[in-house]
């Protein structure tokens, strides 16, 4: 067998930081099995989202709990004869007491035999300590990325009902397009999106009334007083009022909090291009598949208002499964 008939082992981490400028500190993890100093990752399991795998991993290895934010260039190296890749994303603990430095570790963590040592190290410190080179490099990328953003995650319902199938089902008078509902595959991969939003601590949802849409966020993803059902978002609503999607479009880029869109793959494309003309951004080149997503990493100040002063990064879920 070549090299490039080898399978690639697919890993995922994260470069949590904490702190500000020359008080800012990295979370490094001791690796009692391998005796090396390195950043929180570990592989996929079968099925699972790069992002997903990320925060669980994290979780797994340190206590710590993670909201990511941007993704960074993933490693391609070689390891135990097998070809790896490690995709990294910048992250956040979601702990106060932790962010403050008034502790170091989840409250119930103990060493165990893949991790025996957490330590916050001054980021310009990370090269004495880190073992590999490779991850002294995925710092310091890290480090040049913006850290203070807030997502705004476009998302593709998830695998529904196809309408012959739904008007079959009724007959041929089926309800309103909009009552057509998800599969049992697209039910069940909604647990999966729910993970991925989580991760990206995604606290809102504006979507599309349609019950596929308004399901594959809801309950899972955000509690009901948390969804905001919008018609100009649906298929229906896009096909009698196009600039109203727009207009809608560009009024949810000014909210703040971390939020998802979930939309019809017919609506979706406007609204991806209205973000990115209006933020200067580049559009993802590939197409969204049911239960995508694109998320929009906008820039905000301390204060957490939105800044206007620079272009989104972007990232397609599917990018880290190349």
């Amino acid at each position: 067998m070549t090299k490039s008939d080898q399978k690639t082992v697919r890993a995922a981490g994260t470069v949590l930081f904490r702190g500000r400028g020359r008080s800012t500190e990295v979370l490094l993890v001791h690796r009692a099995y391998r005796n090396d100093w390195s950043l929180p990752k570990g592989k996929l399991d079968p099925g699972e989202l790069a992002c997903v795998a990320a925060v669980r991993e994290t979780l797994e290895e340190t206590g710590f709990k993670a909201v990511i934010s941007q993704k960074l260039e993933p490693l391609h190296y070689v390891s135990l004869g097998l070809p790896k890749s490690v995709t990294y994303w910048i992250g956040t603990v979601q702990d106060d007491a932790i962010n403050a430095g008034d502790r170091d570790t989840p409250l119930h963590w103990q060493p165990n035999d893949e991790v025996d040592e957490l330590r916050w190290v001054r980021a310009h410190r990370v090269e004495g300590l880190l073992t590999y080179s490779q991850d002294v490099g995925v710092v310091a990328q890290a480090l040049e990325r913006r850290r203070n953003t807030s997502p705004l995650i476009v998302l593709r319902h998830a695998k529904a009902e196809k309408r012959a199938a739904f008007s079959e089902r009724f007959d041929g008078q089926p309800p309103h397009d909009h009552e057509r509902p998800l599969t049992d595959e697209g039910d069940a991969y909604t647990h999966m999106v729910a993970r991925a939003m989580a991760a990206y601590g995604i606290t809102t949802a504006y979507s599309s009334p349609a019950k596929r849409c308004v399901d594959t966020v809801s309950p899972l993803v955000v509690a009901p007083h948390q969804l905001h059902r919008e018609p100009a978002l649906s298929e229906f609503g896009f096909e009698e009022d196009p600039q109203r999607t727009e207009e809608r479009t560009r009024e949810l880029m000014g909210v703040a909090q971390p939020l998802v869109i979930s939309s019809h793959r017919p609506v979706i494309p406007t609204i991806l291009r209205t973000i990115a003309d209006n933020s200067h951004s580049l559009l993802p080149p590939a197409r969204l598949k049911p239960g995508q997503f694109v998320v929009f990493h906008r820039p905000i100040k301390q204060s957490g208002q939105l800044s206007s002063q620079r272009a989104f990064t972007v990232e397609h879920s599917a990018d880290a499964l190349a």
